[in-house]
């Protein structure tokens, strides 16, 4: 369930950006999504296409960069990608990775959480001009 609520916020960030921008129609959403939010990316363009349909955004391109956990070990000093698994559990309770190197639960994440809007190119009514934003 967390896809559809990440999708709205997405949606939601997509169509402010779009009105400050005059936007006339939204052609491309760039999203970077991390292995450790546990989204599916296959779910988050699916419901991303049904919340912004009757939008100006309706139709538009989505582009998923997927970017793997990235930590640090606080015990150890390991610094790398962390194996996020795929079970399912872990949609429904929190994921704990372990240090690879000493099995240390003590680490800083330093990528691979975030579920973030890196870019969208628009079409201005006005001019008709493609832009990145």
């Amino acid at each position: 369930m967390h896809d559809v609520t990440a999708a709205q916020g997405i949606a939601r960030t997509v169509l402010e950006a779009a009105a400050e921008r005059k936007a006339h129609r939204v052609e491309c959403i760039s999203i970077a999504l991390g292995a450790m939010t546990m989204i599916d990316p296959d779910q988050l363009e699916f419901w991303l296409g049904q919340i912004l349909r009757g939008t100006h955004a309706e139709g538009a391109e989505i582009e998923i960069e997927q970017r793997p956990l990235m930590v640090r070990c606080k015990e150890c000093g390991w610094e790398g990608e962390a194996e996020v698994p795929e079970d399912p559990i872990y949609h429904l309770m929190p994921f704990a990775p372990s240090c690879p190197r000493c099995q240390s639960k003590s680490l800083a994440v330093l990528g691979g959480d975030e579920c973030t809007v890196q870019s969208i190119r628009v079409r201005r009514a006005e001019a008709g001009a493609e832009t990145d934003g």
